[in-house]
């Protein structure tokens, strides 16, 4: 998800304009691959001797000279992830002085090892929101998905300190079968504390080379209908009062055969355009679902190989699946799990199969359902 889907109308501006101008208005640094959780679906987590083995991660002073090179080409949204971040050596450290560089901080964890300590330094030099990934309702969803004790109950301490401390959260609900039946409940509980949940019900089939093969991820993830309904299913919450009129539009445009795309699915979004991914070996790709096109900073100066990472983009093939697809209201379809999906299965099929499963439950809604 991009770290700037909630910006404010002016920032809106600002980042509108970086795309235009090609400046990297929004980085992302993945600071560690190491976590505490060992979740199957997980695209990056290695253990400790296996990072070891492809090197080791960055040092505090690596990310401190990126980040003054990043600053320098214009970039001012930063978002910290992993892994888990906050293992990442004097993580604190490293966040407060990025903070003092002015750069506008998001952070992703999973919120088991925010402590008093954490929280402080989070209220004394805010960053613009902390993302706290949910895996479930209760211990036995965190012990099924994350393979680890007591998980639920650490993750909410963590955010209970999170809303002591008046820090800005925001819970990304991530959804796999072994967990599907839970949904309501995770909702009802970010309801209960009072804070906005977003939902991950698609489920990559991307996996970095150094951590295996998808799989897990293949067997973990849901049915493309199942994704469906829990996406469908979501809409209740976030569209509150709109949600009828919302369901009776997509009704509507579900019976239309207007086809988009006349040209296939390109990289249409703000990816190598103005905003990058940096991994914890130093390479920059568009975005995380993306290893190609890719620049090594650890041989370029971040100015030349944001301008590589541009010019790429802009020669990648547009995926011709996607012409003049009649579905387009009803995907979610982005160029990077096209290609992964044909990457790993051969086709865009689950993708095409969660659109067309969407489209029957817009068909379904009528209008008099309002």
């Amino acid at each position: 998800m991009d770290i700037l889907s909630d910006i404010n109308p002016v920032e809106k501006r600002i980042v509108s304009k970086a795309t235009i101008a090609e400046i990297p208005i929004s980085a992302t640094f993945e600071l560690t691959p190491i976590c505490n959780f060992r979740c199957e679906m997980c695209y990056v987590r290695m253990d400790k001797n296996r990072v070891e083995s492809f090197g080791g991660i960055k040092e505090y002073d690596y990310w401190l000279r990126l980040a003054d090179e990043l600053k320098k080409e214009g970039t001012l949204f930063l978002l910290l992830t992993g892994g888990e971040p906050l293992l990442y050596p004097n993580f604190l450290g490293l966040y407060i002085a990025l903070k003092k560089m002015g750069f506008i901080i998001t952070i992703n964890t999973n919120a088991t090892l925010i402590t008093e300590e954490v929280a402080d330094v989070f209220s004394k030099y805010p960053p613009r929101r902390i993302n706290v990934t949910l895996y479930g309702a209760d211990n036995d969803d965190y012990r099924s998905v994350c393979k680890v004790e007591s998980g639920f109950d650490r993750c909410i301490r963590g955010v209970e300190l999170l809303k002591k401390y008046n820090i800005a959260t925001k819970f990304t609900l991530t959804l796999i079968e072994n967990n599907r039946k839970s949904y309501q409940r995770m909702i009802e509980l970010a309801m209960r504390l009072d804070i906005h949940a977003t939902i991950n019900a698609y489920t990559s089939v991307y996996m970095r080379s150094q951590c295996g093969s998808c799989d897990s991820i293949l067997n973990v993830r849901m049915l493309p209908e199942d994704a469906a309904a829990l996406e469908v299913e979501y809409l209740k919450y976030s569209k509150k009062e709109e949600f009828g009129k919302y369901m009776a539009l997509m009704s509507v445009l579900s019976q239309s055969q207007q086809t988009s795309l006349p040209e296939g699915l390109k990289l249409s979004c703000r990816a190598g355009r103005s905003s990058c991914w940096i991994n914890w070996q130093g390479v920059m790709t568009p975005c995380v679902d993306m290893d190609q096109p890719s620049v090594n900073l650890n041989n370029e100066n971040f100015h030349d190989a944001w301008r590589a990472i541009v010019q790429k983009c802009k020669e990648l093939t547009p995926h011709s699946e996607c012409k003049d697809c009649t579905l387009k209201h009803a995907c979610d379809i982005c160029y990077a799990n096209a290609s992964n999906e044909k990457r790993v299965n051969g086709s865009v099929c689950y993708l095409c199969k969660m659109a067309e499963a969407k489209r029957d439950i817009f068909s379904s809604f009528g209008v008099d359902k309002q």
